[in-house]
């Protein structure tokens, strides 16, 4: 998923509707492009650990940081062996679909005719990133929301798992004291390469924080305000992904947030039947996918909760 991403002028060149005239699963050289397409679309779905699934149940290894091995060595005697992490995480992928039609005016009155098809097909493939995004860190399975309640996201994830470090804001405005302390109330093992952590908030509290800081008459306030410098605060960047709630904010390295993404992606597609011919449609397309989403280390996550939204 490395390379050069340039949002916007990216082509879904390998997956194409005539290679799924009947429907079909997308190849390792197909999933690899649409799956670049719809990590360059969100936010922070580039940076998580992204794991492609074999089955829809699998364990997957923890890579495990912050741990101390190290150990003084003492003359003429055996140092004790460090024990390999054997640990895994149980990823249990469920499915969805992301269905969607198109008519024949949408393909008889633009200038790309049948081509239209394949463009929407990208377009698709990024509307699945960015609610990809949205569902890992807002999913709910307790939620009636249809579609939160599809899977347990990030964040349901962290708390259920024990313990996260939560951080209370008493329903106060956003400003520096959430950021410290967060960062206090992460264990000491996670902090020691800070350089891996980020925050992460909604594009409102990231907005507000900028609010914050220029109405503070400082150097780095008037920079903000004058030519748009991005907030830092104590030296880690904000992320915003999508719909992430404003009264939440993260602190985690992106690293320890799994994504898993079970192989057989599968694009199906139809342009025959009644629904077709009734309502003079060009096809009817349906991305069925199964997914889960798993925080590695709970206690390598800190939360903010009660952060004011106003």
């Amino acid at each position: 998923m490395s390379g050069e991403r340039i949002a916007g002028e990216r082509s879904l060149n390998k997956v194409t509707t005539s290679d799924f005239s009947g429907g079909g699963l997308l190849n390792r050289q197909q999933f690899d492009e649409f799956f670049q397409i719809a990590q360059d679309s969100a936010q922070i779905m580039d940076q998580v650990r992204f794991e492609r699934l074999q089955g829809p149940k699998q364990q997957i290894d923890r890579i495990g940081v912050g741990e101390r091995l190290l150990r003084e060595a003492t003359e003429a005697q055996s140092g004790s062996l460090n024990d390999p992490n054997t640990e895994s995480i149980d990823m249990d992928a469920v499915k969805m679909e992301l269905p969607w039609e198109v008519s024949m005016e949408t393909v008889e009155d633009t200038i790309e005719g049948e081509g239209t098809a394949d463009i929407l097909v990208e377009k698709f493939a990024r509307q699945f990133g960015v609610d990809s995004e949205d569902l890992a860190f807002n999913g709910d399975t307790t939620s009636g929301d249809p579609f939160l309640g599809i899977n347990d996201g990030w964040i349901k994830d962290a708390e259920d798992q024990g313990p996260a470090a939560n951080v209370d804001h008493q329903t106060a405005t956003i400003d520096k004291s959430i950021f410290s302390n967060l960062m206090t109330s992460l264990d000491a093992k996670y902090r020691r390469n800070p350089e891996n952590l980020v925050y992460i908030t909604s594009l409102n509290q990231k907005q507000n924080y900028k609010e914050y800081l220029t109405d503070r008459s400082t150097a780095a306030g008037d920079a903000m305000l004058m030519s748009g410098e991005e907030p830092t605060p104590y030296g880690r960047p904000i992320v915003t992904p999508v719909g992430f709630p404003d009264d939440r904010i993260m602190l985690t390295t992106p690293m320890n947030l799994v994504w898993g993404v079970h192989r057989d992606v599968n694009m199906r597609v139809t342009q025959e039947g009644e629904a077709v011919v009734t309502r003079d449609l060009y096809g009817i397309y349906n991305l069925l996918a199964r997914t889960d989403y798993k925080v590695e280390a709970a206690d390598a996550v800190a939360l903010a909760q009660n952060v004011a939204t106003a």
